[in-house]
């Protein structure tokens, strides 16, 4: 008799990150096509984000008065929402979370602000001052799209291009710091020629 061979399991794929990445095509495109056919006919017929919400906190509530009306019409016993608790263990791990998050936030602004070279602090501020006009130019469920569309592109050209763009903009930057420099070194030529200019004329003056 041959001998059992035991083989070990292949590691379980993270779902999001083969979707993100395109592994599983199918899913991924269905994801995007769904999402680009709700965002098409929500602005077609004109609907906001506060007008969403409120259509799905209906539909919820709904369904809810309608389980809990027929379970008491057909079983005579009252729902039971003892699984409807929220833990003590996941509001302390959400407070946990949400406090490593704002100190990873607040460090991340004082070292971009305070402890970064001028390249990273402009591509910050470039960044934030983008964000404000698409915030002020889109509605929510549009950004929340464009989000989404990006989520799905982004990974999949950074895994595909990520070293010809790395190179790229490593060069830009090496530029901007002798652009930098220059425009220094000019600076403070200038503010030297003021200076003894001025301590010139003061001389003459006495």
């Amino acid at each position: 008799m041959a001998n059992d061979v035991t083989k070990d399991p292949s590691p379980k794929s993270d779902i999001v990150e083969d979707i993100y990445l395109w592994r599983r095509k199918k899913l991924a495109f269905s994801i995007l096509t769904v999402s680009t056919s709700t965002w098409i006919l929500l602005n077609f017929y004109g609907f906001n984000s506060i007008t969403i919400v409120s259509w799905i906190g209906i539909a919820v509530v709904s369904m809810v008065f309608l389980w809990g009306s027929l379970l008491r019409l057909l079983s005579k016993v009252e729902p039971e929402l003892s699984g409807l608790e929220v833990s003590e263990e996941f509001v302390t791990e959400t407070v946990r979370s949400c406090r490593v998050l704002m100190e990873e936030i607040v460090r991340w602004m004082f070292r971009v602000g305070a402890e970064s070279e001028w390249f990273v602090f402009a591509r910050t501020v470039l960044g934030f001052w983008i964000l404000s006009r698409i915030g002020k130019l889109l509605d929510f469920h549009t950004c929340l799209f464009i989000g989404l569309v990006m989520g799905l592109t982004v990974p999949k050209l950074w895994e595909k291009y990520g070293v010809q763009i790395q190179k790229q903009l490593g060069d830009v930057k090496e530029r901007s710091k002798g652009v930098y420099g220059t425009t220094h070194e000019k600076i403070l030529m200038m503010k030297n020629k003021l200076e003894h200019s001025t301590y010139d004329e003061v001389k003459k003056s006495e």
